[in-house]
C-alpha cells in the first residue's frame, strides 16, 4: 500500500475539492495476553507493519460519502446524524465514531473519505481497531477537535462497545495509537500505564497464519465468555469478601485452588486462564528484555493450550497449524485474537522461514483443502498523521 493511494482515490472517486487530511494507523499482534483486557490485567501487543489509510475532505453541505477498498462498496449519510441502526457491515464502525463525536459538538460540515487497508480482516489483527483510530484521528484534524491520544483511543472503544456491539477491551486501539518502532508494549488495562519493552528480533521472526476461518466476533463466542468472566468475578467477591475483588485482574491462584470443588466448572476454567496468562505476561516481559525468546515459545504454547483447553475458544483448524509449529522448529505459537478462528503467531528461527513456510502451508492444504495466508510481521509504530488540513486541533496528540 502506498502513501498516498487513499488521496488519489479519493480524487478519483470523488473529483477534485480541497486537500485531503491522510492519516494512518497500524494493525497488531498480541504476543501474550489473550482476553486479559477486559479483566483489567496485562496485554503485551505490539503494532505490525500493515496498516489502514484513511483520506477525509471537507464538502460544502452536510453529505457524508465513505468508499471503503475492501469491500468496493460506498455508504452515504447526512449530517446532523439521526437515529442510524447498525447495518451489520464496515459501516457500522464508521457511525459508531460519528455518534461519538457528534457529542462534542456540531458537524460544521459533511466529508467525503476513503478507506484503503492491507490489515487483513478477521484474523485477529484488529483491522477495526485500525480503522477506527485511523478515521477518528482524520476527523479530529478536519474538524478542529480537542482530544488528547488517550481521549481518542477511549472514544474508538466506546463506539465498538456501544453501537458496533462489541464489548472488546482497550488494547487494539491503544496499540494502534501509541506503538514504538522495535518495541511491544506491556499495558496495565487497569492503570492505562504502558510500559515499552524491546522487540530485538536478530535471530527471530514472527509469522501470523490465517487458518481463514472468519468469525464475527460481535456475534461470536467473545460476548459470552467476557459474560463468564463477569460471573467469575461476582462468584469469587462473594467468595472471598475481605479481598476487594473488582475483576479477574485481583484473583490469585491459591484462591482458585480453594474453591476448586465448589465454584461452577466453567467459571472456575474461565478464571484460571485470566489469571495464569496475567502472570504469563510479566514472566514474557522478563524474558524480551533478556532475548530469551526460547523461554518466550514456551510461555506463547503455554498460552495457546489455556485457550484451547480452560477458555474453550480455539478451532481444529488453529489447534492444528500451533501444533504443526511446535513440532517443526517453531520456538512457540498460539491462537492469536478473540478466537473461533482467525490466526495463529509462530516465533521462528529466521533461519529455517523459508522452509517452515513452505511445509506448513503444504500440511495444511492436505488438511483443510485451502491454503493458509501468510505474513511475517514486524513491530512498527503507532497512527500518524500523514497529510494535516482542515481546522487542525487546538490539541491533540496526546
Amino acid at each position: 500500500m502506498t502513501v498516498s493511494r487513499a488521496a488519489e482515490l479519493l480524487e478519483r472517486l470523488f473529483g477534485p475539492g480541497p486537500e485531503p487530511v491522510v492519516t494512518r494507523a497500524p494493525g497488531r499482534a498480541n504476543l501474550i495476553g489473550e482476553h486479559t483486557d477486559y479483566n483489567e490485567g496485562y496485554v503485551l501487543p505490539f503494532a505490525i507493519d500493515r496498516y489502514t489509510e484513511v483520506a477525509l475532505r471537507r464538502r460544502q453541505d452536510m453529505a457524508v460519502h465513505v468508499y471503503t477498498a475492501a469491500f468496493d462498496n460506498t455508504f452515504s449519510l447526512s449530517l446532523p446524524l439521526e437515529e442510524e441502526k447498525r447495518r451489520g457491515n464496515w459501516a457500522d464502525y464508521i457511525i459508531g465514531i460519528l455518534r461519538e463525536y457528534s457529542k462534542l459538538g456540531p458537524f460544521p460540515h459533511g466529508f467525503d473519505a476513503v478507506i484503503v487497508s492491507d490489515v487483513p480482516i478477521g484474523s485477529g489483527l484488529s483491522s477495526s481497531a485500525s480503522l477506527e483510530v485511523a478515521f477518528a484521528m482524520g476527523l479530529t484534524h478536519l474538524y478542529g477537535f480537542e482530544m488528547e491520544g488517550l481521549e481518542l483511543v477511549k472514544l474508538c472503544q466506546r463506539a465498538e462497545n456501544d453501537f458496533v456491539g462489541m464489548p472488546c477491551g482497550i488494547m487494539d486501539q491503544y496499540i494502534a495509537y501509541f506503538a514504538k518502532p522495535a518495541k511491544a508494549l506491556l499495558l496495565d488495562t487497569r492503570s492505562l500505564q504502558a510500559r515499552p519493552v524491546p522487540l530485538n528480533l536478530r535471530n527471530v521472526c514472527f509469522l501470523i497464519i490465517d487458518s481463514g476461518v472468519r468469525r464475527v466476533l460481535a456475534s461470536s463466542g467473545y460476548a459470552a465468555r467476557r459474560k463468564e468472566c463477569e460471573e467469575a468475578t461476582f462468584w469469587l467477591a462473594r467468595a472471598f469478601p475481605d479481598k476487594s475483588i473488582r475483576a479477574l485482574r485481583d484473583v490469585e491462584r491459591e484462591m482458585l485452588d480453594k474453591v476448586r470443588e465448589k465454584m461452577p466448572a466453567v467459571l472456575w476454567k474461565r478464571a484460571l486462564h485470566v489469571v495464569e496468562e496475567n502472570t504469563r505476561v510479566l514472566t514474557a516481559v522478563k524474558a524480551l528484555y533478556g532475548d530469551d525468546f526460547q523461554a518466550l515459545g514456551k510461555l506463547l504454547y503455554a498460552s495457546h493450550v489455556s485457550l484451547r483447553d480452560f477458555f474453550e475458544v480455539s478451532i481444529p483448524e488453529i489447534d492444528f497449524l500451533v501444533e504443526w509449529g511446535i513440532n517443526h522448529g517453531a520456538l512457540g505459537a498460539r491462537l492469536m485474537g478473540g478466537g473461533f478462528g482467525g490466526a495463529t503467531i509462530h516465533l521462528i528461527p529466521a533461519e529455517i522461514r523459508d522452509t517452515y513456510v513452505k511445509e506448513i502451508s503444504q500440511a495444511y492444504v492436505q488438511t483443510f483443502g485451502k491454503q493458509p495466508r501468510i505474513l511475517e510481521v514486524a513491530p512498527a509504530p503507532g497512527a500518524k498523521m500523514l497529510q494535516q488540513t482542515g481546522n487542525g486541533p487546538k490539541k491533540f496528540l496526546g
